[in-house]
């Protein structure tokens, strides 16, 4: 009879910020890394040591010992170092789907830099849920085998349990995605700290070998057992290779191998059975108690998501197209690109983004956001530069001010967008900065009036906003600063761009003021166009009617006490909810061009924390499931206020809430009751709209059902429905007849929760937060469903100006650079590379095939091809598979 093989793979799982600051994290991870060089020079069986699937340990490491890079670089290609395949240990969920992939492929470029191929399977040890596209993403990514922690339950072979949807006989099983590809997937199902510290001593090996085969024997598929040697920021284990000697001598029908998921995998495939589980789609707990799935991260620390949303459209919706629009990106600009990436991707590990971490932690992650900022700041500036220089201005007037507006999203946008236009200019080094100060102001005396066009010389409605002079600067490639005064005018006007276009506008002088004023109507409280009307009643509540007049939906803002952690919602023991209905006071109601905003201010009182008791409990580390802390009796003024925006030509309504919290230990909601009872609801995640019931399984303990989203969610039935999008905001619940949706808008906290008591007083969230939802009605139908799919995603997407010269040039003053024939291809990236390959990648948003066509600068692709860009097809006429995940190259 054949041994069974123990294959003992070496690793630690390395948050690298936590339960404390990064930097403290990081010298601890200098040790661990020179306590592995250690080992890799002295024993000669030491096979290998995994570096958790993410290579910014190598990154983190060199930074502070950068005289090792060649030892490093030595031991990875020798395979002792095993790197990839991801850049970092992302989230899933709380991170957009191109981040998903850069985190891939900046994962293999380091890895392939570093000297040897990445690790041969996608690692996913602690993600706070799995998304459903995974396995499509790893096939795309070359990858076919995955090892994941959470989200499936084992339940060993004398299970007398039904076997259910999120269950599996084995540890082995297959995941499908929604549009059937699979992957072999491999549970930590005891988890991935199951061959920790393994003894030396005979007798406490014996002992510890004997549980731990046993455990493992009972859920394996085959006769390969694996065995994971650490677990978080566990350090090496120094005397691992005279551990499984020992244990090779203890247990000899086994044979014990410290190995590496490389040779596993291969070993692991050449016996499996063919009765393995198939699970499908999303893995998120959904059958357990409903207690520890994690998601409420989605609602830590909000202004950590809002600030990731901001980064993430200024790199995939500003920088990336507008290079694409040059047509070419150096690799200086990549590099640069690149960088960015990689510093956004460091705020994307699964104990970052999610704010569940210290107060240090977060507020590094904001300085590194304000970095990512200023790189991409720098980038557009450069792309836009060379962009506008390609625009052929020469038919405007020649004493015309002229810039380009650029609709870098999918759908036609109608939009107020304010510009600010340079009418002239003194430089320093023809007078003083005084003089040049003085100079301006005179101009914008003498020429105090003007006009706006647009290419076709058609006089177009404005705002001037204010007139200024301001100082500035031109920093030349090859010469010195170029110091100047100069007179802006900041103009507000309603251009209508088509999806994937640009159109060039110009300001002209006038002989009168033409500027339209706002007007503003007092006590007004409804708002309305020929698809969309919206009301607020005298205690604050929202109504939103169809554009047949029907009643769509209600918004009430709700708090609640939360008596939880980073990582979980509780509410407080009272069990109260308080609905925001007091008088509501400042209605007005302003028209702006082409539309009109609502707006309204309402106080309510609200408990100024939890009571003395949640003090205690934290710091006794009492389960959140057995605290009973209540909210305080003493009350404090809460004050909100809401903005509606509806333009002529929209379909649904803007709403922008605003406050200034100084309340603790609570939870605000937008709670939308829509009049339906539906068993599903649909919501925006990675690569997919994913359907998910509102009706908990037969597990669920916990009184609340909080999911994750990344644009919308929406519930509907066969003749209307409702979509409520958001920027920023990735946590929402149902009930459980599908009738309302509860968008978390503000969760305050004050502890990081999970295996001690760490307090972080920052999480309370105290002083002034933002919130931007929308609502569009539909009647149901997939047409509409899919049209307000793609609004709420453009709606997170800015329209991009750039003033231009009088100039000849390749480009017409207006152009649509991308056309995507079928609306349900949802558009993730368009970007140039240095080699000049142009890449255009989405997905369909429907579980139906879908015909598409899609054309970049007039010309159809070249090929589909992978997400390594290794060629699938020369037929890029090929329908869309449901849900499929698709990449053109050009």
């Amino acid at each position: 009879m054949a041994k069974k093989k123990v294959f003992i793979i070496s690793h630690s799982h390395w948050d690298r910020e936590w339960y404390m600051s990064f930097e403290e994290h990081h010298m601890r991870l200098i040790n661990l890394m020179d306590d592995l060089i250690y080992l890799f020079k002295h024993d000669p069986d030491y096979n290998s040591f995994h570096l958790d699937g993410q290579d910014v340990i190598i990154d983190d490491y060199l930074a502070v010992r950068p005289e090792k890079r060649y030892e490093v670089i030595k031991y990875i290609k020798e395979g002792k170092l095993r790197v990839g395949p991801f850049y970092i240990l992302q989230d899933d969920f709380l991170i957009s789907p191109e981040s998903n992939v850069r985190n891939m492929l900046i994962g293999r470029k380091k890895a392939q830099h570093y000297g040897h191929d990445r690790v041969p399977i996608g690692y996913f040890p602690d993600t706070f849920g799995n998304m459903g596209q995974a396995p499509q993403i790893m096939q795309l990514s070359e990858l076919d085998t995955v090892a994941f922690g959470r989200g499936v339950t084992p339940t060993g072979f004398n299970n007398k349990v039904a076997h259910g949807d999120f269950d599996s006989t084995y540890s082995e099983m297959w995941w499908q995605s929604p549009n059937q590809d699979k992957v072999l997937a491999i549970l930590f199902a005891n988890w991935y700290s199951n061959g920790n510290e393994i003894p030396v001593d005979r007798e406490a090996a014996k002992k510890y070998w004997t549980q731990k085969l046993a455990d493992a024997e009972r859920f394996a598929a085959t006769p390969d057992l694996l065995f994971m040697n650490g677990v978080d920021h566990q350090p090496p284990q120094m005397d691992v290779t005279k551990a499984i000697k020992v244990a090779n001598e203890l247990f000899p029908d086994y044979k014990f191998i410290h190995s590496n998921f490389e040779d596993y995998v291969k070993q692991l495939k050449q016996d499996l059975p063919k009765d393995l589980s198939t699970v499908k789609g999303e893995l998120t707990s959904q059958d357990t108690d409903g207690w520890y799935t994690l998601a409420n991260t989605a609602s830590s620390r909000i202004y950590l998501k809002q600030t990731n949303t901001k980064m993430e459209r200024l790199i995939e919706n500003k920088v990336e197209p507008i290079f694409l629009l040059n047509k070419k990106i150096s690799q200086s600009d990549q590099d640069k690109l690149d960088y960015a990436w990689e510093e956004l991707l460091r705020n994307n590990p699964h104990d970052s983004i999610t704010g569940c971490s210290v107060d240090s932690v977060h507020r590094g992650m904001m300085n590194r956001f304000a970095k990512v900022g200023q790189v991409g700041r720098s980038l557009c500036k450069t792309a836009l530069s060379q962009f506008g220089t390609r625009i052929d201005t020469s038919s405007l007037p020649k004493q015309a001010k002229s810039f380009v507006v650029i609709n870098p999203s999918g759908v036609v946008r109608n939009q107020e967008k304010t510009v600010t236009v340079e009418v002239h200019r003194c430089l320093f080094a023809e007078t003083t900065p005084q003089k040049a100060y003085e100079d301006c102001e005179a101009y914008l005396k003498q020429c105090p009036n003007y006009q706006l066009f647009d290419a076709e010389g058609r006089k177009l409605p404005y705002r001037i906003e204010k007139k200024y002079v301001h100082f500035g600067y031109k920093l030349p490639e090859r010469t010195f600063r170029v110091p100047y005064m100069a007179a802006y005018v900041e103009l507000t006007f309603a251009p209508t761009l088509k999806p994937f276009s640009w159109s060039s506008f110009y300001l002209m002088h006038a002989d009168a003021d033409l500027s339209r004023a706002v007007t503003v109507e007092k006590n007004n409280s409804v708002i309305s166009n020929q698809y969309v009307k919206a009301q607020v009643t005298a205690n604050g509540q929202l109504k939103i009617f169809d554009q047949y007049g029907t009643q769509s939906t209600t918004m009430n803002l709700v708090d609640t006490g939360d008596i939880g952690n980073e990582y979980i919602y509780k509410q407080s023991a009272d069990g109260k909810e308080i609905v925001f209905d007091s008088q509501i006071t400042d209605v007005q109601v302003k028209q702006i061009l082409n539309g009109q905003k609502l707006s309204f201010v309402q106080k309510v009182m609200l408990p100024k924390s939890a009571d003395e008791k949640l003090k205690q409990e934290e710091e006794a580390v009492i389960d959140i499931t057995h605290r009973t802390a209540k909210r305080s009796s003493e009350l404090t003024e809460f004050t909100v206020k809401v903005e509606l925006t509806l333009m002529d030509a929209w379909h649904h309504v803007a709403i922008k809430i605003t406050g200034d919290n100084q309340v603790k230990d609570h939870r605000l909601q937008a709670v939308f009751d829509t009049g339906l009872n539906v068993a599903t609801n649909d919501s925006d995640s990675i690569f997919e709209v994913v359907t998910r019931p509102n009706q908990v399984s037969k597990n669920w303990q916990n009184p609340e059902n909080p999911q994750h989203e990344q644009a919308f969610v929406s519930l509907h039935d066969q003749d209307r429905g409702v979509v409520i999008g958001n920027y920023g905001l990735n946590e929402y619940q149902t009930n459980a007849v599908g009738s309302t949706i509860a968008i978390t808008l503000l969760r305050c906290i004050g502890e990081l929760g999970d295996w001690g008591y760490f307090p972080t007083h920052d999480s309370q969230c105290q002083g002034k937060f933002e919130a931007k939802l929308s609502v569009y009605p539909t009647d149901g139908s997939e047409t509409e469903q899919v049209a307000a799919y793609q609004n709420a995603k453009a709606s997170q997407i800015e329209l991009v100006t750039k003033e231009l010269k009088w100039q000849k040039g390749t480009e017409k003053l207006a152009n649509t650079f991308l056309q995507v024939s079928n609306s349900a291809f949802q558009i993730t990236a368009t970007y140039v590379t240095p080699d000049g390959k142009f890449l255009v990648r989405g997905y369909n948003l429907t579980h139906e095939q879908q015909a598409v066509m899609v054309k970049l600068f007039g010309q159809k692709a070249k090929a589909i091809v992978d997400l390594l860009g290794k060629k699938l097809t020369d037929n890029v006429d090929l329908k869309l598979k449901p849900a499929e995940i698709r990449t053109y190259e050009f």
